[in-house]
């Protein structure tokens, strides 16, 4: 087998590898609602529990619980850091973030207040 024939083949590899561990990872990422219909999230084991994140845009409202049918406690902004203290999936299957802040949010909530914020605004 030629050189070129053999990097082609060792790309197409990692290629087909990488693609697969993005599936994996996106497959995983979702869980189905509760098929009992009940309308309390689920607590999950998240790799992310005890992790700083910052906040990626102006306005992410900070919520008594985890879905948008609970009520917005303040608001936080861009590069503001949170530390995540608990993942849960909503009834639509929505991943949410119970969060500490890091500091006082320029939305007037004080450092070390916690409140759930929706996992998507979060880096």
């Amino acid at each position: 087998m030629g050189r070129k024939a053999m990097r082609s083949l060792v790309v197409s590899g990692a290629l087909v590898a990488a693609v697969g561990a993005v599936g994996v990872s996106a497959a995983s990422a979702m869980i189905p609602p509760d098929p009992g219909g009940s309308s309390s999230s689920a607590l999950i084991d998240s790799g992310d529990r005890d992790v700083v994140k910052t906040v990626t845009v102006d306005g992410l409202r900070v919520r008594t619980g985890p879905g948008t049918g609970h009520s917005i406690l303040g608001l936080l902004y861009r590069d503001e850091p949170v530390r995540v203290v608990a993942t849960r999936y909503d009834s639509t299957g929505q991943r949410w973030d119970e969060v500490r802040l890091q500091r006082g949010s320029a939305g007037g909530l004080p450092g070390g207040y916690i409140g759930w914020v929706t996992e998507m605004y979060l880096f």
